[in-house]
């Protein structure tokens, strides 16, 4: 699933190629993807509207269109956002564009959704989420910790505790940090929540600048992949040498989730 890099980097490229422009037509070739509205009442109520912004909060992402009106998309685990001048393998929604382009949601498997809302902020799955991780201070995100005992990575993951970072970025920042993925939040001091931040942090930011990580369906909204790949430390390195001490990446499964850690580095 994408996480907040590779949305983040979605909503910059949209926001340079989307604003002020209107949409012309919306074509709905899977009606399972439009949540909250029949087919027909979202297609009626989204042609002819003008896009003025584009915003994310966590893993979504926020089309401002005018006349207070908002598309809600979640591209969830197998969903991707082409804009091209023709239809796009497994599009199943398409925006139609006043520059003739074409905004094409993509999904192989038919887990995304849109939602066409007219406040964004009272979406439950919104209100529930944590703060955003790149807003934070270190004092500030060490004080989240204060009464939380659950293993760190989970947590991490958790989008009521901290919104946008899924299993890529927590496992990559908890070995950056040194700290074992199973440990749990209330045996980590602060300096080592201090060390858990400036990672967090630097990963999120650098993964950005290299436009995220193509770990699974994620494209950029011109098909291309994005660069953060090569640079991830532990994530699919199993039984591959470790980059800090050559010991080797072990895999284990940590809340549900397959998560690769060094058993020499991470304590």
């Amino acid at each position: 699933m994408p996480e907040l890099p590779e949305v983040e980097t979605i909503k910059q490229q949209l926001k340079r190629q989307l604003l002020n422009k209107k949409i012309k037509e919306v074509i709905i070739k899977d009606k399972r993807l439009i949540k909250g509205l029949s087919a027909a009442k979202f297609k009626s109520q989204v042609q002819g509207k003008t896009i003025r912004d584009v915003l994310r909060r966590g893993k979504v992402l926020i089309i401002k269109l005018e006349k207070q009106l908002y598309l809600i998309i979640h591209l969830r685990i197998s969903g991707w956002l082409l804009l091209s001048k023709k239809e796009e393998k497994f599009s199943r929604v398409i925006f139609k564009l006043s520059d003739k382009k074409l905004l094409n949601f993509c999904d192989q498997r038919v887990l995304g959704e849109i939602k066409l809302i007219d406040d964004w902020q009272k979406l439950p799955i919104i209100k529930a989420m944590g703060p955003e991780p790149l807003g934070l201070t270190k004092a500030q995100f060490i004080k989240l910790f204060e009464t939380k005992k659950t293993k760190i990575k989970p947590l991490l993951m958790d989008q009521a505790f901290l919104a946008g970072i899924g299993n890529v970025y927590a496992q990559e920042a908890v070995f950056c940090a040194g700290i074992h993925p199973e440990k749990n939040a209330d045996k980590i001091n602060k300096e080592k929540l201090a060390k858990v931040y400036s990672c967090l942090i630097a990963i999120l930011k650098k993964s950005i600048t290299k436009r995220g990580s193509s770990v699974d369906t994620y494209k950029q909204i011109n098909g291309k992949k994005g660069e953060f790949v090569p640079l991830l430390k532990v994530y699919q390195r199993q039984g591959q040498k470790c980059a800090r001490c050559k010991a080797i990446i072990k895999r284990k499964t940590i809340g549900g989730r397959g998560t690769y850690f060094c058993p020499h580095c991470q304590n």
